[in-house]
Formats: structure tokens, C-alpha cells, sequence
């Protein structure tokens, strides 16, 4: 009898008129507590936002069913949340984009995480379809292929396990050059972590999507440049692996595509780099992204490493002036109301901020003096304590926080809502 009261009130003309709402949190969304507030992560946009402790305690205090009705004082703040995505309101409150600091209320402009990951990178495989002329992880492929064998497999599922992440990203390599291993990998991540498939659109998407839709897995694709033959140049195809009449401009669109009509929650991502950084340009591909149905777009600016690090590659490599085009890109998208989030990675200022395993199982992390990977493998004794250790000893604590909160865009300013 409570609950009909409650669910009559709640869709009474009066409740509707005072502006009260009903909320609940959004489906898949991980909450991890931390002195200031907490972390939370939103599958359907992959996307982190802080919150300060008064939008942590509103959120603790809901579950994944609607409530009753929130007091008038507290309506605003969720229906800001909802705003994010990280909530659900009745009457519902539309999503809206995001081009700012993923800072919700008083949260410090360079919050201090408790010491675990946000995210690790996961090795699907060393073989990729592509050959990017900037290839962050080439060394982390070339002397992996020849090797590679289901034991491998096997340890980066255990490594990943021991990795207390809130997100596991599929990786490579090209995890849909090797369907069935990503698959695995897939489906051994969806237990503890969100899953991210990060790919370039070539190989087999359609086998994947019941698995993707099955364990409500995000799919993240590459995409530089709206023109396909900047795209191209930049992406060329490995015509080991396909024919050489396979575009990875096609390929990366026809995936948002697919992805799109089958309702699985994807993004872009972009490498900056000289020949793509433009600021025309990047708005020209934002518009292309947003016509496919694209409402997440992560950009990050190309860093010496991997191929890019490679002689004859410095002119890749971008110069102090992008951070400014990247903080007008995003407002430029605030400003026009387009309908896609904007986060801006910080890799060329803090290169190890990123938690990688190997192809091989073997924890990696960006080693900017020599310009490579840090690589180790981990013990299967204490396993946990091991990865926290190299986690915490290896990688920039500030710029791994920056990185997923959208902290490196100059020109930004946090979510501030409404505090009383």
C-alpha cells in the first residue's frame, strides 16, 4: 500500500506542478568512496565525474530503484545528476553534453584519488590491421606477435582480476582481430569491471554485438580526421591482415554506425597530431561524429612514444599551441549546443599516467626517459598487493586522475551545482 501512495503521489498533477522528482541510479554505474566525495563512472557515456561529499551522500542514499520523493531542497541537485547521466529522475530529466572538468560541487580542482586505478588497458592481442604512423603501444606489439599463445591470454585475465580497477578496457592491438580471444576477455572483465571495447572498426563488429549488448559493454573507435584520406594517411591498413581496398575511415564509421542501431553505447576517440589538429578541421569531425550519433568524443594529443618516438616521426608531434585549440574546441562545442561530450587526455604532459598489461600479461607503464614501457611481470602470490605497488610507484598519480576527469583542458570550469 506504501509504495501505490508513494508511486500516486509521485505522478500526481500537484507533485508534477511543485517540480518534485523520484530518482534512482543509472544503470551499470560504479561508485567508488574517497575523501572527498566520490568517483563515479557512467558506462553509457564513458565518462568519470567527482562528487563532493554532499552529491556522494544524495547518491548513497538512493539505489537502482526509484525512491520516494526527494525533499524539495534536494530536486535540483538530482536532477543535476541526472543531467550527467549519473542518475535517473521521475519525471525524467534529459542528458545533456558536457565540455568542462568532471568536478560535480565543491570537489578540489586537482582532487587526491585513494591510491588504486580508474581504469587498466587490456591486451586483447599484439596483432593489429592497422599501421598508425603515431602507434602509442608498437612496442608493445612488434615483439609480442610471434609468441602469442592462449597462455598469454590467460595471464592478462589474472592480472586484470588483480587489478582493482572500475574499468577494464579491451584493447590492443585490435581486439577484433582476434574475435574470439576478445570475447574471453570480454566476458572474464564484465564480472567486477565495466568494459570498454576500444577498437578501429576492422575485423568481425557484428559477431561481437550480442556479447556487447549481453554485458553492456562500451565501444570505443578511433577516428582522426572527417577527411578519409587525412584518416588514412594517418591510420594506413596493414595489408597483411585485409585488403588493401579497406579504409579505416570506412570502417571506423560503419562501426559507430552498427553500434548505434543496435543501441550499444559508443564514443570516438581522436589523436592529435600536426596533420589533423586543426581547429576547422576537428569541428568538421565533431560534426561528422554527431551525425552518426556519436555523444562522447575523447581526444588526446600525440605523445613521443611507441612510433611516434621513432626517427622521421617528429613531425607528428604538436607543439604548446594545441592545448589552446583543444580548450576552443570544447567550448566552441559548449557554445553550439552540439550534442556530444568532450574530454581532453593530458598523456603528453604526464606520460605515465596510464596502466597498461601486455599482450603477455605483464604490467606496463610509459617510461618517458626511455621513452618505452616500463614493463614487469606479476607474481601469483599477493597479486593485488603487487600490481597496487607498481600502480603507485609508476604512475603519475595527478595526471591518471587528470586523464579521466577531464582535468587537462586549460579552459574549463567544474560543474558547480547547487550546494544548499
Amino acid at each position: 500500500m506504501d509504495a501505490i501512495i508513494t508511486d500516486f503521489r509521485a505522478r500526481s498533477p500537484h507533485v508534477q506542478q511543485a517540480g518534485l522528482v523520484r530518482a534512482r541510479r543509472a544503470d551499470g554505474l560504479r561508485v567508488r568512496q574517497q575523501p572527498f566525495g566520490a568517483v563515479v563512472y557512467v558506462p553509457g557515456r564513458d565518462r568519470f565525474f567527482a562528487l563532493d561529499r554532499r552529491h556522494a551522500d544524495l547518491l548513497r542514499g538512493i539505489g537502482t530503484t526509484l525512491t520516494g520523493i526527494m525533499p524539495p531542497d534536494e530536486t535540483e541537485a538530482f536532477r543535476a545528476l541526472a543531467e550527467l547521466g549519473i542518475c535517473v529522475t521521475d519525471p525524467p530529466t534529459p542528458e545533456l553534453p558536457h565540455a568542462a572538468r568532471a568536478h560535480v560541487g565543491d570537489v578540489p580542482d586537482v582532487p587526491v584519488l585513494t591510491p588504486y586505478p580508474l581504469v587498466v588497458n587490456c591486451f586483447t592481442t599484439a596483432h593489429c590491421p592497422l599501421r598508425c604512423t603515431y602507434c602509442h603501444a608498437d612496442d608493445l606489439m612488434s615483439g609480442y606477435r610471434d609468441d602469442e599463445r592462449d597462455a598469454g591470454l590467460r595471464e592478462v585475465i589474472r592480472v586484470a582480476a588483480a587489478t582493482p580497477a572500475m574499468v577494464g578496457v579491451v584493447t590492443g592491438g585490435e581486439p577484433l582481430a582476434r574475435p574470439d580471444r576478445a570475447e574471453r576477455l570480454i566476458t572474464a572483465l564484465a564480472g567486477e569491471k565495466a568494459v570498454v571495447l576500444d577498437t578501429s572498426g576492422v575485423g568481425d563488429f557484428p559477431r561481437l554485438l550480442p556479447l556487447l549488448r549481453r554485458h553492456a559493454v562500451h565501444v570505443r573507435v578511433s577516428v582522426d580526421s572527417a577527411d578519409p584520406a587525412v584518416n588514412d594517411a594517418l591510420r594506413p591498413i596493414n595489408p597483411g591482415y585485409v585488403g588493401r581496398w579497406v579504409s579505416a575511415h570506412t570502417s571506423a564509421l560503419d562501426t559507430l554506425r552498427r553500434a548505434v542501431r543496435a543501441g550499444v553505447p559508443c564514443s570516438a576517440q581522436t589523436v592529435v597530431t600536426t596533420r589533423n589538429g586543426d581547429l576547422d578541421g576537428l569541428l568538421r569531425l565533431r560534426d561528422l561524429l554527431v551525425a552518426a550519433g556519436v555523444r562522447t568524443w575523447v581526444l588526446h594529443t600525440v605523445v613521443p612514444a611507441g612510433k611516434a618516438a621513432m626517427p622521421g616521426r617528429a613531425g607528428l608531434l604538436t607543439g604548446p599551441g594545441t592545448s589552446t585549440v583543444l580548450a576552443e574546441l570544447a567550448r566552441r562545442t559548449a557554445e553550439d549546443g552540439a550534442p556530444i561530450d568532450v574530454r581532453v587526455t593530458g598523456t603528453h604532459r604526464a606520460p605515465h599516467s596510464v596502466l597498461l598489461i601486455s599482450a603477455a600479461g605483464e604490467l606496463a607503464v610509459e617510461d618517458p626517459a626511455r621513452r618505452g614501457k616500463t614493463v614487469s611481470r606479476v607474481p601469483r602470490l599477493f597479486a593485488r598487493q603487487a600490481v597496487l605497488r607498481r600502480f603507485r610507484a609508476l604512475v603519475d598519480a595527478r595526471g591518471h586522475a587528470d586523464r579521466y576527469l577531464n582535468g587537462t583542458l586549460d579552459v574549463s570550469s567544474p560543474v558547480r551545482l547547487p550546494t544548499g
